[in-house]
């Protein structure tokens, strides 16, 4: 099949709709404006050194400030934040997104306080593919909530691992 091929296209889709994936909010800070998006590609590369990688939609808002900023965190959401996650994949709820509950100040990407976990990522490189592109940090710093129970995006709907 060619990778242009529809009847794979939605295959690829049906298949990826079965696969669980933690919700996160990916924040930076550009010209002293906190930004972020709700993301579920978001994977570890290696421990040493701490790193992980997220995947951002070239057509994103976020998508050009990422490939210029110094840093990015990872607010890993928990089970009772999926408003948190609705807030920042709709861009019409943009006044809302750091009203309440984050850390802002814009010396750092803004943290979700009572995050599942929250990472500060180095930006240290990035890739395009496809539709996307692949930004690759290393990690500064990390704070978790104590109780593990993380919000999990499956088959078009949010829900929790337990």
């Amino acid at each position: 099949m060619a990778p242009d091929d529809p009847v794979l296209a939605d295959s690829f889709r049906q298949a990826m709709r079965r696969v669980a994936s933690t919700v996160n909010v990916i924040t930076t800070c550009v010209g002293g404006e906190p930004m972020g998006l709700t993301a579920t590609a978001m994977s570890t590369i290696s421990l040493d050194p701490p790193s992980l990688l997220v995947c951002i939609n070239r057509t994103a808002s976020l998508h050009g400030s990422m490939e210029d900023v110094s840093h990015f965190r990872v607010n890993v959401l928990h089970r009772d934040q999926e408003e948190v996650a609705r807030i920042f994949a709709d861009r019409k709820h943009q006044a809302l997104r750091f009203a309440d509950g984050w850390t802002v100040d814009c010396e750092r990407p803004p943290r979700l306080v009572d995050a599942q976990a929250s990472l500060l990522c180095r930006r240290i490189d990035h890739h395009r593919f496809g539709t996307h592109s692949i930004f690759i940090g290393q990690v500064e710093e990390v704070t978790v909530r104590e109780e593990v129970d993380p919000l999990v995006y499956v088959n078009g709907k949010y829900g929790g691992a337990s």
